[in-house]
């Protein structure tokens, strides 16, 4: 998969720690800015006004034909340096798109950032444009 940064609506469900992948909440809508730069996959939450908030990094292990799967990183790489990065856990997976297809992502994770246990479950679609990033969105590395 080649590197990219796309826009992607978000539908985020919360679930428990125990059982991260079975959702306990309803849906809230977001976007999300969503990169690759070589295997570092970041997912960053942007405001109504497409500011960047919190950054979720993944580091991809593996690729299959249809799909890469990326694992979320509890801390930064040490090359990196970012204060909108969100320690957390769990899984990615980037679903390649046919030619005609927006991207699609799925993601389970838990974060113990508020002090409690949180589970969470990400299901996201590229927004389809020509130009889907923001102009004012920066990655912060």
């Amino acid at each position: 998969m080649a590197d990219f940064s796309i826009c992607m609506t978000n539908r985020l469900q919360f679930s428990t720690c125990d059982a991260p992948h079975v959702p306990t909440s309803k849906t809230h809508e977001e976007t999300v800015l969503v990169e690759l730069r070589g295997d570092l996959l970041t997912i960053t939450a942007l405001g109504a006004d497409s500011s960047p908030g919190s950054r979720v990094y993944a580091q991809r292990t593996i690729d299959l034909p249809e799909t890469s799967i990326f694992m979320i990183l509890p801390e930064l790489p040490s090359r990196v340096r970012d204060g909108a990065f969100f320690p957390a856990l769990g899984t990615v997976a980037i679903l390649h798109p046919r030619p005609d297809k927006q991207r699609r992502l799925r993601a389970v994770g838990t974060d113990n950032n508020s002090g409690q246990c949180h589970g969470w479950i990400f299901d996201a679609i590229e927004i389809a444009s020509s130009s889907n990033r923001p102009s004012e969105v920066t990655s912060g590395r």
